[in-house]
């Protein structure tokens, strides 16, 4: 397809270039996991909702931050899927990506193992308001159990449909000047829709966030259809959407040096 239609499925990065994006995403992946599953540590029952929401929040924040202009700190494959339906990064790039998330999170949930006492992280279930919630282990994805599957299924699309469309609304070429604090939009972005979701779902909006304690604690319970599914086919439809309906072609260059875009794709084609 030509112009603003235009899938972009080869590029000119070097092999180190490409390391050095699979690098980025293993240690952007690999930070939140760690700091955001630690934050769902406690001594006794469940920390606070609030307290979950805000450590997940603020970990995306510190992730982007450190990795933004290296490999654009996508963290998740639903970005990296949404900024490939853009165009903004080539199809040759998505294993890159994904990859180094994947390992990202295995490395970090596996670091939260190594400093916790296993009676901290361990399986077992508790009764909370009269309901026995079912916990495999420590951030451990699972649905509601007044939820049907199928709640669960919606849950995790629609609030990671949004997220999709908050990535597609900073990486629009119309918002190249108001770039001055995306880590801290991203951070806020993902604790208002885990305080929103989390009672349903768990709000993970990430399929390798889900993927490393389901991997390391053994359960795969509503896991590919609610943790991977879901949150894949919303990033899609997301970014379709937008490119569909909003996204229209770059303005024309000034003079200026563009500032470089966290979350993007970071790589010339």
């Amino acid at each position: 397809m030509a112009g603003r239609w235009k899938v972009k499925v080869t590029d000119n990065l070097t092999l180190a270039e490409r390391l050095t994006v699979f690098a980025g995403e293993v240690g952007g992946t690999a930070i939140l996991v760690f700091l955001g599953c630690t934050g769902c540590v406690a001594s006794k029952g469940i920390p606070p909702h609030l307290q979950i929401s805000l450590t997940f929040g603020l970990a995306v924040m510190v992730a982007v931050q450190i990795f933004g202009h290296i490999s654009g700190s996508h963290i998740n494959p639903i970005v990296t899927v949404a900024a490939a339906t853009l165009g903004n990064i080539s199809l040759i790039q998505i294993p890159v990506y994904f990859f180094g998330q994947l390992l990202g999170a295995i490395l970090g949930y596996g670091c939260l193992l190594a400093i916790t006492p296993q009676h901290y992280v361990q399986s077992g279930s508790q009764e909370i308001n009269g309901i026995v919630m079912k916990n495999p282990g420590v951030c451990s994805p699972g649905i509601h159990p007044e939820i049907t599957v199928f709640q669960g299924f919606l849950a995790e699309f629609l609030i990671t449909f949004i997220l999709a469309l908050v990535c597609c609304g900073v990486w629009d070429a119309r918002n190249a000047d108001k770039h001055d604090s995306v880590s801290i939009r991203f951070g806020l972005t993902i604790a208002v829709l885990a305080m929103a979701g989390g009672q349903y779902t768990g709000a993970n909006m990430n399929p390798v966030r889900s993927f490393a304690p389901a991997l390391l604690n053994g359960d795969w319970e509503n896991h590919w259809v609610v943790y991977w599914i879901a949150p894949l086919l919303a990033g899609f439809l997301g970014a379709l959407i937008y490119r569909i309906l909003f996204q229209k072609p770059a303005p024309a260059k000034s003079e200026e040096i563009a500032e470089v875009i966290p979350l993007n794709d970071n790589n010339k084609a």
